[in-house]
């Protein structure tokens, strides 16, 4: 006798009103959205995902090289992330009673901070990455009882109204002001800006990714956080790391900053591959000193909290994920394959230097950016922006003829558009990078880098004309 679960009301919906999907997302979700993807030539539409692949509603396989800007780190649908949350569920454990100190949310949290250093060990949990951030600004002033935050050119932290003074892309800020005041980006890798910066002495925190992800996947040249966390100690700063993208794994060590040998961070936020791909959650890590300057007195127990923190769902998903992390290897993985595609994609550069700008990245966090379709013949200021932007044109049209023609969904960076990331799960083989970087050679091959631009530039302009009246 089967016992297989009935249907819930849910799947059968799904299933009988699959035509009515793009409508229905335009009319109850983003049509903005959605009429971005059709723009841009991605308005496929999946139906299953196991491992490294997706499937659409045709039945044809797509290599996914951007694994859900790293929520997919274990690749998707892992069995036994499926298994652990299963699980969870059937033991009918209780979860946000909000009257309890939670084994099960304490459970979580051991396991996380004994991936780090000794000393972060206070978490706070949450459901994503620009949660974890604005509970580090929030930390970062109560600990301090400073106000000035610093971040870094070209970073992304989020687009939640606290960070998103951080955010390196005015046109997506300037409607939502006035915005977090006290906050401002430095130069990528300036030490003597920094030490400028630092040296008035009533700066809260620096915020920094380790490894920029959708700022063109730019490592933090070598001795910056050293160097960045000897100052902050000296002016009384704290230094925050932003892993949300780069964490756990993905560059080929389990956190990005252990690339600086004995770096500590006084907090560390991280979310995106934390849930295993099947569940949100979001941490932030404190050093306990700090942690006890901002809330340790208990008038300041409530004075950061969410709902939703560290839910029994959430802990299995997570306990899971560190699990599959260490037993199968994928730090490792990541440090071995991250060394095959940027071997291979330097080889393209080499292959294709009118096009290829440059290689950049750490393990499985790279990219690969473009020239402008001048050469660089605009210069810098206004001019130097439009050369950026039929580069970034180019990586899209890049990025279009992988999925089209190969079957590879990639993205470019969300705040350098000009490069083209490639971010697979944490599981990838030698093969599907072999595969990759086949298929790159391919479009790049082709040739005729502005005839591309210009194309692009008409077909979207085209479809547009095709959508409004």
């Amino acid at each position: 006798m089967s016992t297989q679960a009935p249907e819930s009301a849910l799947l059968r919906a799904l299933r009988e009103r699959w035509a009515e999907g793009p409508g229905l997302y335009r009319q109850h979700v983003n049509p903005g959205f959605a009429e971005l993807l059709d723009l841009a030539g991605f308005g496929r539409r999946y139906v299953r995902a196991e491992g490294l692949e997706l499937e659409d509603e045709r039945g044809e396989r797509y290599l996914d090289f951007t694994a859900g800007y790293g929520v997919h780190a274990l690749g998707h649908n892992h069995p036994a992330v499926r298994a652990a949350l299963h699980a969870m569920l059937d033991s009918g454990a209780p979860g946000f009673t909000q009257v309890e100190a939670s084994t099960l949310t304490a459970l979580g949290a051991e396991a996380l901070a004994a991936t780090l250093p000794a000393g972060l060990d206070k978490v706070f949990f949450c459901s994503s990455g620009s949660e974890a951030m604005e509970a580090a600004l929030k930390l970062a002033r109560a600990a301090t009882g400073r106000r000035r935050i610093l971040g870094i050119r070209r970073s992304f932290h989020g687009t939640t109204l606290g960070v998103l003074g951080l955010l390196d892309a005015p046109a997506r800020r300037e409607r939502f002001g006035p915005l977090l005041p006290g906050l401002e980006l430095l130069q990528f890798g300036d030490r003597s800006v920094l030490a400028r910066a630092l040296g008035k002495r009533d700066v809260a925190a620096l915020v920094v990714e380790p490894v920029q992800g959708e700022g063109g996947c730019r490592p933090q040249p070598e001795g910056y956080l050293a160097e960045a966390a000897r100052l902050c100690r000296e002016h009384g700063a704290l230094l925050i790391v932003d892993e949300v993208q780069c964490g756990l794994g993905r560059t080929g060590r389990m956190w990005a900053f252990e690339h600086e040998p004995g770096l500590v961070p006084d907090a560390l936020a991280t979310a995106k591959a934390l849930g295993g791909g099947l569940m949100p959650v979001g941490a932030l890590v404190v050093r306990s000193e700090v942690h006890a300057q901002a809330y340790g007195a208990m008038r300041h127990a409530l004075d950061h909290k969410t709902t939703f923190s560290g839910g029994p769902l959430a802990m299995a998903a997570l306990h899971e994920t560190l699990r599959v992390l260490r037993d199968e290897g994928l730090v490792e993985n990541a440090r071995a394959r991250g060394a095959e595609l940027s071997a291979r994609l330097a080889a393209l550069a080499a292959r294709h230097p009118s096009t290829v700008s440059e290689v950049r990245g750490r393990g499985l966090l790279q990219g690969i950016r473009f020239h402008d379709a001048t050469g660089g013949l605009l210069g810098r200021g206004l001019w130097g922006k439009l050369g950026d932007l039929t580069a970034g044109m180019f990586a899209q049209h890049v990025s279009l003829g992988l999925l089209a023609d190969h079957h590879i969904v990639t993205q470019v960076g969300a705040c350098d558009l000009p490069t083209l990331k490639l971010t697979p799960p944490l599981t990838v083989t030698a093969q599907a990078i072999e595969r990759v970087a086949d298929a790159l050679d391919e479009v790049l091959s082709r040739g005729g880098h502005a005839q591309a631009v210009v194309a692009l530039a008409g077909r979207l302009l085209g479809a547009r004309q095709d959508r409004d009246p």
